[in-house]
């Protein structure tokens, strides 16, 4: 299923989102358990990276990112 490219767009500022709330929440808990803020930001930048590596990779195999389908 080919998306139009408004959608492609939302679809990744949704996954955006997403890894920005899971990483925010990795940080807070990781800092909640007694690491450093230093570290505790660390553990939420991998965590968000993480998370928007595998929205990224999860939306590309099924085909709704990557190529918009052109107007005729």
């Amino acid at each position: 299923m080919r998306l139009t490219f408004p959608t492609q767009v939302l679809l990744a500022l949704l996954s955006l989102v997403s890894a920005l709330l899971v990483g925010v929440v990795a940080g807070v808990l990781s800092h909640a358990a007694g690491a450093p803020v230093p570290g505790a930001v660390l553990y939420g930048g991998g965590a968000f990276v993480g998370w928007m590596s595998l929205c990224v990779s999860v939306l590309t195999a099924l085909g709704l990112f990557g190529q918009h389908r052109s107007r005729d």
